[in-house]
């Protein structure tokens, strides 16, 4: 498995929240770790944004997990880049999406539906959710 490329948001000299997309053969994982609470997520990770942006139409791709697993807060301003990743990822990846998640996190369950749009059709019936027991 090779790094694509990540991310990350600092906060006092310390990485607080990383994501990274990695590639396994066909089989693209792009993991979320940490918190976002910062006010602009955005301007801390543009550049991943751009990366992923540049890299992923052509990184031979058909199949992604999408793993929340490690996410352990994210404020509303980080609901906007978790769309914007997300959606950056459905237009250049056609197949099926595998969306990681744990079972007991009321927050996982009920919001990470709303941020992909699952009620979008090409959406949803590209997705399927893995709840995942917490360690």
């Amino acid at each position: 498995m090779r790094v694509l490329t990540y991310g990350d948001i600092m906060d006092g000299g310390q990485s607080v929240f990383t994501s990274v997309a990695r590639l396994d053969g066909d089989h693209l994982e792009v993991a979320f770790n940490g918190v976002i609470r910062v006010e602009n997520p955005h301007k801390e990770l543009k550049n991943y944004l751009d990366e992923l942006s540049s890299i992923l139409p052509d990184c031979g791709a058909r199949k992604v997990t999408l793993d929340f697993t490690g996410l352990s807060f994210c404020n509303s301003n980080g609901f906007y880049v978790i769309m914007d990743i997300t959606e950056l990822i459905y237009q250049s990846v056609d197949g099926p999406v595998v969306v990681k998640r744990l079972e007991e996190d009321d927050w996982q369950q009920e919001t990470l539906p709303i941020l992909l749009d699952i009620e979008e059709e090409e959406v949803g019936a590209r997705t399927r959710f893995e709840d995942v027991k917490e360690l």
